[in-house]
């Protein structure tokens, strides 16, 4: 993949790459994803399984494909020095397993360690992992790779994105107050990804197709960690 600008990512808090990823990297990830275990999947109150969260620590081989190929290549050089793995998540909307996401910004991260440095709040455990949400400087040096492995039009549960939300952490009243044009529909191809900072408010509606629509989530930072603390 071709390195681009990032002035776009910079100023708007996202960017669509209209190059796909390698052929021969999206089989590999293909493979290790389908070979995922049914009990591997988050479940819905139905009983339909709709996600993988820390997929880079349930699925073998998956992190070596994230933190060894064009996708951490990529991530270091949106931020501009070497980057780490945060988390992966995968997400498959498929009839049976349809929902709405209402507008958010990503705030907490899976991390290792303690600290008491008051900047780092929010401290959680979910599904036996420790979250935590980070300052903003943190925030500021990282960038989520979206890997979108069908297509994925304004139909299909496109994400959609509020651009230049990313600068600060917004309240649930602010988030809830944006009006729906400042929402942009970001409809992506098979193969192709979405950058974007976590911060970034950002929605996706239900399928409207009889199709799956999955994308993985990979998140990398550049932030040097406080004394006591390691990305999963």
């Amino acid at each position: 993949m071709s390195l681009i600008s990032t002035a776009d990512i910079d100023r708007d808090g996202y960017q669509i790459l209209q190059e796909p990823l390698s052929r021969d990297l999206l089989v590999q990830l293909e493979a290790v994803l389908n070979s995922a275990h049914e009990d591997s999947f988050r479940q819905r109150r139905s009983g339909t399984r709709y996600a993988i969260r820390n997929a880079h620590l349930v699925l073998p081989g998956l992190r070596s494909l994230i933190e060894a190929e064009a996708l951490r290549e990529l991530a270091c050089h949106m931020l501009d020095q070497a980057a780490t793995l945060v988390s992966a998540t995968l997400f498959d909307k498929r009839p049976g397993a349809n929902w709405f996401v209402p507008p958010h910004q990503d705030l907490q991260v899976p991390i290792n360690g303690q600290s008491t440095v008051p900047e780092w709040t929010n401290w959680s455990v979910k599904a036996g992992q420790q979250y935590v949400e980070p300052p903003l400087e943190v925030f500021q040096q990282m960038l989520a790779v979206r890997v979108h492995l069908d297509e994925c039009p304004g139909e299909n549960g496109a994400l959609e994105v509020v651009p230049r939300s990313h600068r600060r952490r917004l309240t649930e009243e602010e988030v809830a107050l944006i009006a729906e044009p400042e929402f942009q529909l970001c409809p992506v191809n098979a193969g192709e990804v979405l950058l974007m900072n976590p911060l970034l408010v950002h929605r996706s509606r239900s399928s409207q197709l009889p199709q799956r629509r999955r994308v993985l989530h990979v998140v990398y930072s550049a932030a040097r960690l406080p004394e006591g603390l390691a990305w999963t």
